[in-house]
């Protein structure tokens, strides 16, 4: 009996030290991944904001058109402690994952010593809660939904402008490998040599799920992924 109540007081010291390790996320961590903006959809097309780190990408499109001049910016975000008022610059490396307050700033304006003008950055509140990511600026409510992958026509958008940007903003941001279909026709395969009626076009653009031989399985946007042959794309 006694070497039962032992056993159960060790595995319930082992088990508070297991929680004790478990790290709680950081308000970074919170807002990290893809975020679709939900405000006033039908005025500004369609928006997406990419959290990786304090790394973070947006663009916003009108999804009836594929001009490549839409809005895209990149910032670097974080949070602090200190008292900003009397201050008129700030440098990032100062940001942290944690803190009372929060700073957007555009690439753009940061020096190449980390520092930048407190008049060119953006101070919002941010709450994360069910997967809605809120900024309270002034009076101003900004709204995403956290998403778990970009829709094709946005992937596509953001892949064909990395290429005149000469970025490669999908690795930098989403870490996936998309290629572009280079013949005018490429069948779509349920498994390897079992063809569907679904065809892709040139210039589509797919994420590479998985390599098999002359195979690739990829995500073309629906439901199912699908196979294509390797040297339908690049």
């Amino acid at each position: 009996m006694k070497k039962n109540y032992l056993l159960i007081i060790v595995f319930f010291l082992f088990s508070l030290n297991i929680k004790s390790q478990v790290k709680n996320p950081s308000k970074l961590d919170l807002i990290q991944g893809i975020w679709e903006y939900i405000n006033k959809k039908d005025e500004i097309g369609k928006a997406y904001t990419i959290k990786r780190g304090m790394n973070s990408l947006s663009f916003a499109f009108d999804p009836t058109s594929n001009k490549l001049d839409f809005p895209l910016s990149e910032s670097i975000e974080g949070f602090h402690d200190v008292d900003l008022s009397g201050m008129d610059s700030f440098n990032v490396n100062l940001l942290k994952n944690d803190g009372l307050c929060y700073i957007d700033i555009e690439k753009k304006y940061i020096q190449s010593n980390g520092f930048f003008n407190l008049n060119d950055c953006v101070t919002p509140e941010i709450n994360v809660q069910d997967d809605v990511l809120s900024e309270y600026g002034g009076k101003e409510l900004v709204e995403y939904t956290k998403i778990y992958k970009l829709p094709n026509d946005a992937l596509k958008l953001l892949y064909n402008r990395g290429k005149q940007d000469k970025r490669n903003y999908i690795k930098d941001y989403l870490d996936i490998e998309v290629i572009e279909i280079t013949v005018p026709k490429s069948t779509v395969y349920s498994l390897p040599d079992k063809p569907t009626a679904i065809q892709l076009s040139k210039g589509d653009v797919v994420t590479v799920i998985e390599e098999k031989g002359e195979w690739l399985k990829v995500d073309y946007g629906a439901d199912n992924p699908g196979w294509i042959k390797r040297e339908d794309a690049k």
